[in-house]
């Protein structure tokens, strides 16, 4: 019917959408290798033509999922930082807990952790590489308007994030994690700001 055509496109993003978050679920559920695309199309209630016109195997499907990841991980990472009330370093230290919580909650809380990691790597390793160098330039551009860690903003970014990322994993709750990343965090912090001002109070006058 004419009235109805309007609606249409709304409708088949929000069952693409739908059909991502289902296979999402159904992968932490069961696993990646368990999945099928039949299970995602009555996960998601909708056909299994237009879930196969959607992505033409599971394979897409899960590098759709692992897109959605890592724009949720990028958004956190963003909003943490997007405080202009809160110092720096706290919105440092949010930023870079921000992302690793939402992984727990995303990914290691489910039994099949370890296999979706590896599928992960393995076929969506691309996008979490981009996602990593995304994350580090807004760590970087946040830190390059702090006088004490301009000039050394990169390589401070560098070993906020990937240092922090190493902590994470080795955490088994998300209470661990988040104290284990704000002692190694505020440490990080304050040694580059003290080794700054150790720096500019030996440097010789103009």
């Amino acid at each position: 019917m004419p009235e109805t055509a309007p609606t249409a496109p709304f409708d088949e993003n929000v069952r693409y959408k739908r059909a991502i978050r289902a296979a999402e679920e159904m992968f932490k559920r069961v696993g990646f290798r368990a999945v099928t695309m039949e299970m995602v199309a009555r996960e998601a209630n909708v056909a299994k033509a237009t879930l196969y016109s959607y992505f033409k195997n599971k394979d897409e499907l899960f590098i759709a999922v692992s897109a959605r990841m890592a724009r949720i991980l990028r958004g956190g990472v963003e909003q943490a930082l997007a405080k202009p009330d809160v110092p720096l370093d706290d919105r440092l230290t949010e930023a870079v807990i921000s992302k690793h919580r939402l992984i727990f909650t995303l990914v290691r809380g489910s039994p099949h952790a370890a296999e979706l990691f590896s599928y992960t790597h393995a076929m969506a390793g691309d996008i979490f590489s981009e996602l990593d160098a995304a994350i580090l330039r807004l760590l970087s551009n946040a830190m390059s308007t702090d006088p004490q860690f301009g000039s050394s903003a990169d390589q401070l970014a560098r070993a906020l994030y990937f240092g922090s990322g190493q902590l994470a994993t080795r955490c088994e709750t998300v209470a661990a994690m988040e104290a284990e990343l704000r002692t190694f965090s505020a440490i990080h912090l304050a040694g580059a700001r003290a080794l700054a001002s150790r720096r500019s109070a030996e440097r010789p006058a103009a």
